[in-house]
Order: structure tokens, then sequence, then C-alpha cells
């Protein structure tokens, strides 16, 4: 059988501008999925996107000092969260 009209989305990303150093603007984004592995709390995605912006934006920066930007678009990946992950688990377990 089939359906017919546009298929569901598989993922939410969320985008926002963010201007580099070199006064160009790009486009940062991060999967929905991501920010709820970051932070479980049922917030929903924009919720958790405007709790944690600041420290996204900290860590968009840094990658794009490293890696740069490919087509002005930066992707924030689970593997960028995980430090900042693992050094909340640390704050929160002072032994």
């Amino acid at each position: 059988m089939k359906k017919n009209g546009a298929s569901a989305p598989k993922e939410l990303g969320l985008f926002w501008p963010m201007l580099t150093a070199e006064g160009t603007t790009i486009n940062v984004f991060i999967y929905a999925s991501t920010l709820q592995f970051f932070d479980s709390d049922p917030l929903g995605p924009v919720g958790l996107l405007k709790r944690h912006r600041p420290l996204l934006e900290s860590i968009a920066s840094e990658k794009y000092d490293r890696e740069g930007a490919t087509a002005d678009l930066l992707h924030i990946t689970e593997g960028d969260l995980q430090p900042m992950r693992a050094n909340e688990a640390m704050a929160a377990d002072p032994e």
C-alpha cells in the first residue's frame, strides 16, 4: 500500500546564526536528539536550546576555530558535548 503526502521528518534539527571573529555569519545546528542526550529534562528541544545556548555557542566557537565550517554550516554532535557531560558528572560527584 502506498501512502500519499510527505513523510514525517526523522530528526528535528535546531539552527541558529553565529557571527565569527572574521565577521562571517554561519549557521550552527544541533539535532534535538543530541540535546536530549546531553540533558534529559522533558523541557523539549527548543527549551533545551534556550537553556544551553551560551554553552552551545561556546562549543560551536571552539569547533569553528579548530575545524572551520562546511558551506557556512557547523554541526554540533554528541561527541562535541561528551566532554561537557563528563565535566557535569564530575561536578555532581565530588569524591
